[in-house]
């Protein structure tokens, strides 16, 4: 993978300094949090809430229980997009009601910063969604005769979206052009019965790998009732817990509680009931087009979360709707359907503070508490007939299941029983406010209160103090073993490990001291998956020594990593003698079970002409020089002309990697199905390989040009305003 895909941050893109100051400058994980809600603040204060309610509102979206188990998993960039998400609806908002320079520009800049924070999946949900408030404000421009406001708005957020996009361009550019070689670029092989299917045929991924984590019914009511299903894969439990005095624990300690749809999970989606309440308030009680759209935006993406489990929406959108299939893991949608739901909680308690009628509100008070508080009773009821607390991976706990099940009945009763106690304090805390017993500020305090003790008291059981350690006890995580010490004694820096004494393909702590084969990615290349799949899996060590691979970690006699040398490691480059060439991919790959990577190499039928009259005779020697990310120097000299081949992994043609002789630009072609090889003269030469993809660095003089207009226009903004407010002074 290049590094740019990784952790490489576009240079020119000028509006990180504008989500630096949302997060008030305050490094993670507090400025996540902060950036969220201060974003999360000032789109319901330009949606007409008080000062206090919007903060209300800012709590009750920045402490959900997701947001917390993101950042404990490590997704930062998942995690950043969702806190960047409110002020791009803001934007939308105050272009449709026709500031267009003031919408535009909140609008560019905002999603300008949430798609630098690439995570594409998240961005593209929240798209869908705001794709249906056009669709709405479309159908009432229609019936209000403003269609020219409607036209002028989307024209106004059209420009500014091409200019968040050319914002990120560097990073926008060179994933469209990785993606297209990755495991959501579509398969290369045939499909074989003898190898996992992780690709779709014509383009993106398969079906069944990407809706691997999809929520079931019982993850759904986990949205409200924060154990329904129980929890997380590793929840914390007391020792004095019914399971953990079963398995002779004292103190707190993890257990499988889950028993969902989903393969494990961090935590549950949990909303927060307090805030969920307000939301089903404020369908009955909030009045105008913004409610539908919001419905509408948290049906469509609930029901996308559940991905296989209702295929006949999922299926016609991931075979027929663009992009849609390059997505994995469903589930996370709920991570936007997280925004919405305080939205319109809030604007619930808003418009019932200022409306002059307050009675109207009693019955959508009451219809809430019978809809939500009645299926939490019933939940607590009858609970146990409806659900048999069975896990997908309880086989593994046979000694302790009766308990395992009888703790997760245990915590699924509580629940339901904790969420009612809930809604009916709310519910009476505004059945108060309305019969005038306590002031709107009461309320307020109260549902605050509420609300904030809920979620935080849930969230703490996710990321606490257990999760974050002192700097010596994080640096020792990064302490080499005596394995790692042992190989780190060979000076010849450019070879390969397998360490097989950890999860080889979904660890990455080997790569912190040494090149290795494994190391986990959900957007690897195809071909190297392809290899994983059909040779390292099966332990072909003819594939293991053309990827160079020096030495291999095992679990020793006395269950302690141990290292052994292969001495069969074919090193950085050699000259083959023999060219074997195969008609397609499939015989390719095949073509690697019984090869001799050391004297034969395998050539796909579309590089002929390349070596079209080549006659090899093995001779001579070829040589690392020198070795960087991105740029590879040999030393080659033979007296006959050569074939080398490279233990370096194929990208391209045309992305990035120029070959040279002797300085002097020369093609290079794709062999052995995953490595690089190249057509030598007799003689010494000097052969470099340098990275310099044109996406990346022309994508960075388009992002500097965008991000400064946007910069630019918003500075005009402020000048514009000050000078108003200037000249209302003067008036005075």
């Amino acid at each position: 993978m290049p590094t740019y895909q990784i952790s490489a941050r576009p240079k020119n893109n000028l509006l990180r300094c504008v989500e630096n100051s949302m997060s008030l400058f305050i490094s993670r994980p507090a400025g996540y949090f902060i950036a969220g809600m201060v974003g999360f603040y000032i789109l319901m204060l330009l949606l007409g809430v008080s000062p206090w309610s919007s903060l209300l509102g800012a709590f009750l979206f920045g402490f959900t229980t997701n947001n917390f188990t993101l950042f404990e998993a490590g997704h930062n960039s998942k995690l950043m997009a969702i806190m960047t998400s409110a002020p791009v609806i803001a934007g939308v908002l105050l272009t449709f009601r026709e500031k267009y320079l003031l919408g535009g520009i909140v609008f560019g800049i905002a999603l300008g910063i949430n798609i630098a924070d690439n995570h594409p999946q998240m961005t593209y949900y929240l798209a869908l969604c705001l794709a249906i408030l056009v669709v709405f404000h479309f159908i009432s421009s229609v019936r209000n005769g403003k269609l020219v406001s409607f036209a002028k708005a989307m024209a106004v957020m059209s420009v500014m979206a091409c200019l968040a996009v050319g914002s990120s361009a560097s990073k926008l550019w060179t994933t469209y052009e990785y993606t297209k070689d990755t495991m959501r670029g579509g398969q290369i092989l045939k499909p074989s019965t003898d190898a996992p299917i992780n690709a779709g045929i014509s383009g993106g991924l398969d079906w069944e790998y990407a809706m691997q984590w999809s929520n079931g019914y019982g993850d759904m009511l986990a949205t409200f009732i924060p154990k329904a299903v129980g929890g997380g894969s590793g929840e914390w439990l007391d020792g004095n817990s019914e399971l953990g005095k079963a398995v002779g624990q004292r103190k707190d300690f993890q257990a499988p509680t889950y028993w969902g749809s989903l393969p494990f999970t961090s935590g549950p989606a949990y909303f927060g009931v307090v805030a969920f309440f307000l939301f089903i308030f404020g369908l009955f009680g909030v009045r105008g087009e913004i409610k539908w759209w919001i419905l509408s935006a948290v049906v469509l993406t609930m029901c996308l979360s559940m991905g296989k489990h209702m295929p006949i929406l999922n299926k016609a959108l991931f075979d027929y709707f663009p992009l849609f299939n390059k997505f994995r893991a469903p589930s996370s949608i709920l991570s936007v359907t997280a925004i919405f739901i305080p939205i319109l909680g809030v604007l619930a308690l808003s418009e019932l503070m200022k409306s002059n009628k307050k009675e109207s509100f009693i019955k959508p008070l009451y219809y809430a508490t019978g809809l939500l508080g009645g299926t939490c009773l019933l939940l607590w009821l009858m609970g146990s007939s409806l659900f048999d607390f069975v896990g997908s991976g309880d086989e593994s706990y046979a000694d302790i299941k009766d308990v395992l099940l009888k703790q997760r009945s245990s915590m699924f009763h509580a629940s339901a029983m904790r969420s009612l106690i809930f809604i009916l304090v709310v519910a009476t805390t505004i059945w108060l406010f309305l019969k005038d017993k306590i002031t709107s500020t009461v309320m307020i305090s109260i549902v605050a209160v509420l609300g904030l003790f809920d979620l935080t008291q849930i969230g703490k059981g996710y990321l606490d103090k257990r999760d974050f350690v002192s700097k010596n006890v994080y640096k020792q995580s990064f302490d080499p073993r005596p394995v790692d010490n042992q190989i780190l004694q060979d000076k010849d820096p450019n070879f390969r490990v397998y360490d097989a004494s950890i999860n080889t393909f979904n660890g990455a702590s080997t790569s912190y001291f040494h090149k290795t084969i494994g190391g986990y990615s959900a957007v690897k290349l195809q071909r190297y998956q392809d290899i994983i799949d059909r040779h390292i899996a099966k332990n072909n060590q003819a594939v293991l020594n053309m990827l160079n691979t020096k030495y291999f970690i095992i679990q020793g006699a006395d269950g302690k990593p141990t290292v052994q040398r292969n001495p069969a490691a074919l090193g950085n480059a050699w000259f083959v003698n023999n060219i074997i060439l195969v008609p397609d991919a499939n015989a390719e790959i095949d073509s690697l079970t019984n090869l001799d990577p050391a004297g034969d190499v395998v050539i796909h039928s579309e590089f002929k002409d390349y070596v079209n009259g080549l006659s090899l005779e093995k001779n001579g020697s070829v040589e690392l020089k020198s070795y960087s990310n991105n740029k590879l120097e040999y030393n080659s000299n033979s007296q006959k002309e050569q074939f080398v081949v490279f233990s370096e992994i194929w990208y391209g043609p045309d992305k990035g990697w120029q070959a040279y002789l002797d300085g002097k630009a020369v093609d290079h072609i794709r062999v052995n199905y995953i490595l690089r090889g190249m057509k030598i003269p007799p003689g010494k030469h000097l052969i470099t390989f340098e990275f310099k993809p044109t996406s990346y660095y022309t994508g960075e003089t388009i992002s500097l040009i965008c991000s400064t207009l946007l910069i630019l226009g918003l500075f005009y903004i402020i000048y514009k305003s000050f000078v108003s407010e200037g000249q209302k002074m003067v008036k005075v």
